[in-house]
């Protein structure tokens, strides 16, 4: 009699861990300026193949270094192809499982009920007055590295290097000036979609700073089947209509 009651038991437990609906986790690190675009392809993935994709998102710098110390990944979506190299050199990553996947915009944004307009980036020191100017760690983030190109590129830079304050993502530093700690801050434009009292004083042109490129990639110890396929629909038309949805350049596959 104990022998079928385990028997069944087993059988049950067999019946549950092999279910259909049993959603499957995927972990993806990305970039701060994703959050709102993965989080609803999380949701999507889910919706139309029952997996679980479960993102983390930080300055890029901080969850390549995670990665390299073995925090557990299987997808990184990078916002510069600094720190993806970073895991490349160390062979973090599978072989042929890296794509360009995104592109993005360079601008500077302002609270709403601030009614600055630049008309010429060459009069932001002006247009700062005593305040400050707001971006991500040049040393650290993506963006505030591009940001420190493009002020450069302007022959800015001297003039406002001592007037930053440094967040630590963009999405930090966009925070500050949502506090008043800044009159403007420099940032992505597909961050100036995912706030209602921020708006875009002035753009970059594109030739002063490195392109904006998002890489995504799998991570070589855990390239497998379900990860593949999640790499595959991040690359797909329902992710592709998501992150133009927020601002995103979606960039053309490799051939």
């Amino acid at each position: 009699m104990r022998s079928r009651i385990f028997g069944c038991l087993c059988a049950i437990a067999l019946v549950l861990t092999s279910s259909p609906g049993r959603s499957e986790s995927i972990d993806i690190l990305a970039a701060a300026s994703t959050t709102e675009a993965v989080t609803a392809l999380a949701a999507a993935l889910n919706r139309d193949h029952g997996l679980s994709l479960r993102p983390t998102f930080a300055a890029s710098s901080a969850l390549a270094k995670h990665i390299a110390a073995g925090a557990p990944a299987h997808l990184f979506l990078s916002a510069d192809v600094a720190w993806m190299a970073y895991l490349e050199e160390r062979g973090l990553i599978a072989r042929h499982r890296r794509i360009n996947l995104l592109g993005n915009r360079l601008v500077v944004l302002r609270r709403d009920d601030d009614t600055n307009v630049l008309d010429n980036l060459h009069d932001l020191p002006s247009a700062l007055a005593a305040e400050h100017l707001i971006m991500g760690d040049p040393e650290h983030v993506p963006a505030g590295r591009y940001g420190r190109q493009a002020l450069r590129h302007l022959n800015l830079w001297s003039q406002l290097a001592k007037r930053a304050v440094y967040g630590a993502s963009v999405r930090n530093a966009l925070a500050l000036l949502v506090r008043g700690q800044g009159r403007f801050a420099i940032a992505y434009a597909s961050d100036g979609r995912v706030y209602d009292n921020l708006r875009q004083a002035a753009a970059f042109p594109k030739g002063s700073h490195a392109p904006i490129t998002y890489p995504l990639a799998l991570m070589r110890k855990n390239d497998g089947p379900l990860a593949r396929k999640v790499f595959r629909y991040l690359q797909g038309d329902v992710a592709k209509t998501i992150f133009e949805q927020y601002g995103f350049t979606f960039l053309p596959k490799p051939r």
